[in-house]
């Protein structure tokens, strides 16, 4: 991928935190892309860095220095995401992230599949991919 949207080592096994109940993430209108995965399966070896943005309806990571601003859309854990609509905060393993705060997290790029929940709003990449998140925080890698 372009600018910071790159591929970095396999991450190790984390722990998780739940999402709250009733979270708003499965709530008519919900600019969140989600899927079931299971934290103890591990994960891809990509890494995504970016800013979050709410963009007609969908949350999108927009690439870190990237000039043509390339975006992605970011496929969350359902039992780590949750979604605030009032205050357009995104929950992600217990702790809260505004639009405009810089994110992190480990994954893989591949097309949309049934499995996932994607927003009507939510357009993936130019190559038809979107980043299926496999990380149980959203900070800065500690490889």
């Amino acid at each position: 991928m372009l600018g910071s949207l790159s591929a970095l080592g396999a991450l190790g096994a984390l722990t998780a935190c739940a999402a709250p109940a009733g979270d708003g993430l499965d709530a008519a209108g919900s600019p969140v892309a989600r899927y079931d995965w299971d934290p103890g399966s591990g994960g891809d070896a990509a890494l995504m860095e970016g800013t979050l943005a709410l963009r007609d309806g969908c949350l999108y990571i927009v690439g870190e220095g990237d000039a043509d601003g390339l975006t992605v859309v970011p496929v969350l854990s359902r039992e780590l995401a949750a979604w605030d609509a009032t205050a357009e905060v995104l929950t992600y393993a217990g702790r809260d992230y505004a639009m405009g705060d810089t994110v992190f997290a480990g994954g893989g790029w591949g097309a949309p599949t049934p499995d996932m929940t994607i927003p009507d709003a939510c357009v993936p990449d130019e190559w038809g991919e979107v980043m299926h998140v496999q990380d149980v925080d959203l900070e800065p890698y500690a490889g």
